[in-house]
């Protein structure tokens, strides 16, 4: 018997009704990565996402590297390996690299967490991106930016979440 809350399924998510409103129920897990690099001491860059979106003004947002978790994904932190890869070209296995930043919540409207983490890429080789073959990945291009022209051309909350996370990361490491 079908649900009648059911409004819409697809393999990523489902649309609901749910006490009157309508939210977006996600299927798969999400994983974000906030690479960035340093110089003389002080967070310099941070790597955006120009990606292709038809759901945003101009079909392109200015945003982090997100991805869901595949089956063969080990844990998040492989998945965002893997994310950093073929969405930014660049290949770290130092889990040193790495930062958990937290699980943010992409939209009031929907259960989707974004499982963030932030990684040091000052000292590697930003390759081609590999892709995984989708039309998004084909039309988006990655690249670093200084910080603050990248807080100010993004209106996308994971960039500014995770940017936040990731100098308050800084903040207490040095003022701890």
């Amino acid at each position: 018997m079908k649900d009648k809350n059911l409004k819409y399924e697809s393999k990523r998510f489902n649309v609901v009704k749910k006490q009157g409103r309508v939210k977006i129920d996600y299927k798969k897990m999400t994983v974000g990565v906030l690479p960035y690099t340093i110089k003389d001491g002080l967070l310099d860059k941070i790597g955006i996402l120009h990606e292709w979106n038809p759901t945003r003004q101009d079909d392109f947002c200015h945003t982090i590297i997100t991805g869901t978790v595949d089956p063969e994904d080990t844990d998040y932190l492989f998945a965002a390996k893997r994310e950093l890869l073929e969405e930014g070209g660049i290949k770290d296995t130092n889990d040193d690299n790495w930062i958990f930043l937290g699980s943010f919540y992409v939209s009031k409207g929907s259960n989707e967490m974004c499982h963030t983490f932030a990684v040091d890429v000052t000292d590697l080789e930003i390759g081609e991106a590999v892709g995984d073959g989708s039309d998004a990945e084909e039309k988006s291009e990655f690249s670093l930016m200084d910080s603050g022209n990248a807080i100010t051309i993004t209106n996308e909350s994971l960039v500014l979440a995770s940017f936040l996370r990731l100098f308050d990361f800084f903040y207490q490491k040095n003022n701890g």
